[in-house]
């Protein structure tokens, strides 16, 4: 049965132009279930069965740890475990150490090798740093190209699905493209689970990501690890040979411009410990794919409001905006690699800000008050007091007649 995420994977193998019969024999399915998944324009919801755990299951380390001791005779580990409780069938132990056998037989493992730009390995290291006086863990997300053994490496805060492809497009951008499929292990941002047959179940967001950007899905095959060893090899390489060259950095931004410069200068152009060449000069043989231009914007993106001081407020501290946008709503992407950018609701991007590694601080751009004073079309001027002369007092104007009646009678009254 075909799941969330390898439904979007069929969907973009057949844009890509490939035949059914070549998509069913890649995915190692019945070409009539590809030719039914291709008929869906939705994918169909799915609902994991309740099953009982395997009777081999509580068993499953130890009769792996006998066989890498050398033991892989079926009836001797059988009776073993029966002692120890088991009620299976030795059919059931034949099976679950059926595909252990070949590993435990030899270490020596046949390298894989790929064609150019055929598959591109991911995988995160870890890293302890004294962030602000405490200890902080930090996670570098490393992709390495399988021909060339070109290598990307970015620091990040967590390793979240948004970060995760975050990480994954400007690896794009790095390297100029992208390849045919991606190797992963069982990350859980990338692998859901496997259904009851073993099949996987991929992450169904990040299969759209994936087919958005036009590469397929790959996971390591089972008690199979040295299948990645490309990428793993290449974080063990960041390991001993770029974190202790790191004395001190100003925070994310400032680590991984230093991890650019690392690559540009000592990782991608050295000669390869195991191709004995330089990666630079057979990446340009790799002829990698076009990514999607348009970004996924996957990324949560926090909604915030300009306040009257152009400023505004993420995570404890204060950020600068274009005087023009006060008053309005602008979105917060969060990269999580030590960078911040805003845009607009309309998703066009109006500024970006190295993000603060304290608490309460103000981060300005000077650019952002350009032209402020000059709001309007003039200085309101101070206020004046004004001299007001005094005025004299009024006299009022009769006639002479008036006066005469006044005397007429006054001598009346006498």
């Amino acid at each position: 049965m075909v799941k969330n995420g390898e439904f979007f994977v069929i969907k973009e193998m057949r844009q890509r132009g490939m035949y059914i019969t070549h998509i069913a024999r890649e995915l190692g399915r019945d070409p009539k279930t590809i030719r039914k998944m291709l008929e869906q324009e939705t994918p169909r919801t799915y609902q994991r069965q309740v099953t009982r755990p395997s009777k081999i299951e509580a068993f499953k380390e130890y009769v792996q740890k006998r066989m890498e001791e050398g033991c892989t005779n079926a009836m001797v580990l059988f009776d073993d475990i029966k002692a120890q409780g088991y009620s299976g069938s030795v059919t059931t132990l034949r099976y679950f150490m059926r595909p252990l056998r070949p590993i435990v037989a030899s270490k020596a493992t046949e390298r894989f090798e790929t064609k150019p730009g055929e598959q591109a390995q991911v995988d995160w290291g870890h890293f302890r740093v004294d962030w602000n006086h405490t200890k902080k863990q930090l996670h570098a997300f490393v992709m390495v190209l399988g021909y060339s053994r070109m290598m990307y490496l970015e620091s990040t805060e967590d390793e979240k699905l948004e970060t995760l492809m975050g990480c994954h497009e400007r690896a794009m951008d790095y390297f100029g493209g992208i390849t045919d499929t991606c190797l992963y292990d069982n990350m859980k941002t990338v692998v859901a689970g496997q259904d009851e047959q073993g099949e996987v179940i991929w992450n169904e967001q990040f299969a759209q990501f994936a087919a958005y950007h036009g590469f397929i899905l790959r996971r390591c095959k089972p008690y199979r690890p040295r299948t990645k060893g490309k990428v793993e090899n290449g974080v063990g390489y960041v390991r001993k040979n770029f974190w202790p060259r790191i004395q001190s950095f100003t925070g994310l931004s400032d680590l991984n411009a230093q991890a650019r410069l690392w690559l540009d200068t000592v990782a991608n152009v050295r000669i390869h410990g195991t191709t004995h060449e330089i990666p630079m000069q057979r990446w340009k043989q790799e002829n990698l794919k076009a990514a999607n231009p348009i970004p996924f914007y996957a990324a949560v993106r926090h909604i915030r409001k300009v306040s009257s001081d152009t400023l505004v407020s993420y995570q404890n501290n204060r950020y600068s905006m274009p005087y023009a946008y006060v008053g309005q709503l602008i979105q917060v992407q969060d990269d999580k690699n030590g960078l911040l950018r805003f845009f607009t609701q309309e998703g066009i991007q109006i500024a970006q800000h190295l993000k603060s590694t304290g608490v309460h601080q103000v981060i300005t751009n000077k650019k952002h008050f350009e032209g402020i004073r000059t709001i309007g079309a003039k200085q309101v001027p101070q206020p004046m007091p004004k001299l007001v002369p005094k005025t004299s007092l009024e006299v009022a104007e009769r006639s002479l007649a008036v006066y005469e009646e006044l005397t007429d009678e006054e001598v009346r009254l006498q």
